[in-house]
């Protein structure tokens, strides 16, 4: 499931960049492409809703907490991994 996990993630934030999900990896910063804290929010709710989970963030948590794609990947295993 990480793979699958990571595929979607990715292919979820080259949706909003605008960047093809090829130049997106683990290491990408949110910064470095441009994504701001209020797209982080809205990345955050539709991860929400592609794995039927919660992430019990605010966006000054997310901003500060999930900088880079690997982050946010990272994140969602675990909480995945907990759900079940």
């Amino acid at each position: 499931m990480p793979d699958d996990i990571a595929t979607r993630t990715i292919a979820l934030i080259a949706s909003c960049s605008g960047l093809e999900a090829a130049q997106i990896s683990r290491d990408t910063e949110f910064e470095d492409i441009g994504i701001s804290s209020l797209d982080l929010t809205e990345i955050v709710m539709d991860l929400e809703d592609l794995f039927d989970i919660q992430i019990d963030l605010n966006a000054a948590e997310a901003w500060d907490s999930l900088k880079s794609v690997g982050d946010v990947i990272d994140a969602l295993d675990k909480l995945v991994s907990a759900q079940g």
